[in-house]
């Protein structure tokens, strides 16, 4: 078999069953059509969050994105007093379920977990199983944290901005969930810094106190002694020496308390100038990153598909029979018929 007659035999058998292949190809239409009907249209927001912190600490753009994600590397903390990478905090399991624990008042103060599991079963495409809500809280929030752990996305720009990503199907939804990871991530980073300082203001503290009960006692110590010695000769040796000593002693003690001193201002003011403000730059309002599919495309799709499936399944025995003949032909060569003479020559 030729390659002409190939094509004549599957023109043939083409026109022979028009019908079945018409049909199959509207039927790969409409499935693929109604496919991209059902599945859900999808939203994402994006938040760049900036940090403004005090100016000892903010002295350039630079330096305050460096103190806050290292310098922009992905794999360094984000402060130098807490080795926290923001990145992972961002996508942690803890923060994740603080934000599906969240309450949203205007929707009968339901959490954050029951909303999202109720909008994904009411957006959900046909092959989608539906989500059985879990009778206790526990197991909702850890439910809405598995999805929220897909729908996530975070990362530092190339200049060194934090940059959040959330996609949901209810634009509502994609809205109060971005602003409670925004408010999460800020608090738990604000305290972090405002814990650090305070417990080095607790321990200067502490440090001065200690050093002025010490400097009294041995105030007691000097005064006791003069008055056992009032009617003595305080020239002696045995009531000389450890008056001697303990005035040695506490111009010693001055010394460490006026240093802890300045460490408790230092302290202190480090506490008061700890609390830094992150400031959302671009925050996660409408309009969104819509992404929908299109049924026209699918259906063009679906109706290629559908007829070359159909064309293929009614024209693949002579595909196999001349698939068969041209490789039997390339191993064997062309068999020379056994009825053919040989030729006379006439001299």
């Amino acid at each position: 078999m030729t390659s002409q007659e190939l094509t004549i035999e599957i023109f043939k058998r083409v026109k022979k069953h028009k019908l079945i292949i018409i049909f199959t190809a509207l039927f790969f239409t409409a499935l693929l059509a109604i496919y991209a009907l059902k599945t859900p249209v999808t939203y994402t927001s994006v938040s760049t969050i900036f940090p403004l912190s005090a100016s000892s600490d903010n002295n350039a753009t630079t330096s305050a994105l460096s103190a806050l994600f290292s310098g922009g590397d992905n794999t360094k903390g984000f402060t130098d007093d807490a080795s926290v990478n923001i990145i992972e905090l961002a996508l942690s399991r803890t923060t994740r379920e603080e934000v599906a624990a969240m309450r949203d008042s205007s929707r009968g103060n339901k959490t954050l977990a029951e909303l999202l599991i109720s909008d994904i079963n009411k957006h959900r495409s046909f092959l989608e199983p539906k989500i059985q809500m879990p009778a206790d809280h526990a197991g909702c929030i850890s439910v809405a944290a598995k999805i929220l752990k897909d729908a996530l996305s975070a990362t530092i720009n190339k200049n060194n901005s934090f940059v959040l990503t959330y996609t949901g199907r209810s634009p509502e939804l994609v809205r109060t969930i971005s602003y409670g990871f925004i408010n999460k991530i800020s608090t738990f980073y604000i305290d972090l810094k405002r814990e650090k300082a305070k417990r080095d203001f607790e321990f200067a503290s502490s440090k001065v106190d200690s050093l002025r009960r010490v400097m009294h006692s041995k105030d007691n110590q000097i005064i006791a002694i003069d008055k056992r010695t009032l009617f003595t000769n305080t020239d002696k040796m045995e009531f000389r020496v450890p008056t001697e000593n303990l005035i040695t002693e506490k111009q010693m003690l001055r010394q460490q308390y006026a240093i802890a001193v300045a460490n408790q201002q230092n302290a202190s003011y480090k506490l008061q100038k700890a609390t830094p403000v992150m400031q959302v730059l671009d925050r996660p309002e409408p309009p969104y990153d819509v992404q929908k599919r299109s049924p026209l495309i699918y259906s063009i799709i679906g109706f290629v598909i559908g007829l070359f499936l159909s064309i293929g399944y009614f024209s693949i025995r002579l595909l196999v029979t001349y698939a068969r003949s041209e490789a039997h032909k390339a191993i064997y060569g062309e068999r020379i018929s056994s009825n053919k003479t040989a030729p006379v020559i006439v001299s």
